[in-house]
C-alpha cells in the first residue's frame, strides 16, 4: 500500500523492488496514472500496488519509491528513472496525435471500416494503433455507414483527450530527496505500514 502523505497530489511514481536475502534488485516498477488512465492519488489517499514476483526467486521485502511526478509537473528522484516516465508520456502521447490523424483524415474522407484497416496495417504499431484495430476487426457492424462513423468518432475523441491529458501535464526540474524512501513489509504481511511519497514526508 502506498500512501501520499505530502500535500500534493502525484500522477505517477517508480518503485524498486528487493529482497535482503539477495545481493540484486529484483527490478522496478512505474504507475503512472496519465498513461493507465487512473486516478492521480491525493494527499492522504492511498494505492494498492501489485508486486511482481520471480518463480524461484526471493520473497521481496523492501519496495523504495525512487523517483514520480506531482500533478504541478514537478519530478522527484532519480534523473534517469524521471526521464524515463516523461519519455514514456512524450511516446503515448505522439502515438494518440498519430491515431488522431489517420481517424480525422477518415472521417474527412468517408472511409470505409476496410479502408481504415489498410491504413492501419500501414502504421508503426503502438498501443492507440493495435487498439483501433481489434476493434475494427471485432466490430462487423462497423460496416455501416452510421455505426462506422459514431465508432470512429468515439476513438477520436478519446484518444485527443488523453494526448491534451499527457501534453497538459508540462514537466519541471526534479528536486533532491530529502529523505531515503522507506521500507514496507512483505506484501503479503496482515499489517503493511504506508509507504510514503518523497520526498517531504515517509513513515
Amino acid at each position: 500500500m502506498v500512501t501520499n502523505l505530502p500535500s500534493r497530489t502525484v500522477t505517477a511514481w517508480v518503485i524498486r523492488i528487493s529482497s535482503s536475502s539477495s545481493t540484486k534488485d529484483q527490478g522496478t516498477q512505474v504507475w503512472d496514472s496519465l498513461l493507465q488512465n487512473e486516478t492521480p492519488i491525493e494527499p492522504n489517499a492511498s494505492k494498492s500496488h501489485f508486486i511482481s514476483h520471480i518463480i524461484g526467486a526471493p520473497l521481496p521485502e523492501k519496495v523504495e519509491v525512487i523517483a514520480g511526478v506531482w500533478a504541478d509537473g514537478e519530478a522527484f528522484g532519480q534523473p534517469a528513472l524521471v526521464k524515463m516516465i516523461l519519455t514514456n508520456r512524450e511516446t503515448e502521447a505522439s502515438a494518440n496525435e498519430r491515431a488522431t490523424t489517420l481517424l480525422q483524415k477518415g472521417l474527412d474522407q468517408n472511409w470505409t471500416r476496410k479502408q481504415y484497416l489498410e491504413a492501419l496495417n500501414s502504421m508503426p504499431a503502438s498501443g492507440p494503433i493495435i487498439g483501433l484495430r481489434s476493434t475494427l476487426l471485432a466490430n462487423q457492424n462497423a460496416d455501416k455507414y452510421e455505426v462506422l462513423r459514431r465508432l470512429i468518432q468515439n476513438m477520436l475523441d478519446t484518444f485527443v483527450g488523453k494526448s491534451v491529458r499527457i501534453r497538459s501535464a508540462k514537466p519541471r526540474p526534479p528536486v533532491a530527496s530529502k529523505q531515503p524512501p522507506a521500507d514496507i513489509p512483505h506484501p503479503s504481511s496482515s499489517s503493511c505500514d504506508p509507504l510514503a511519497i518523497p520526498p517531504r514526508q515517509v513513515s
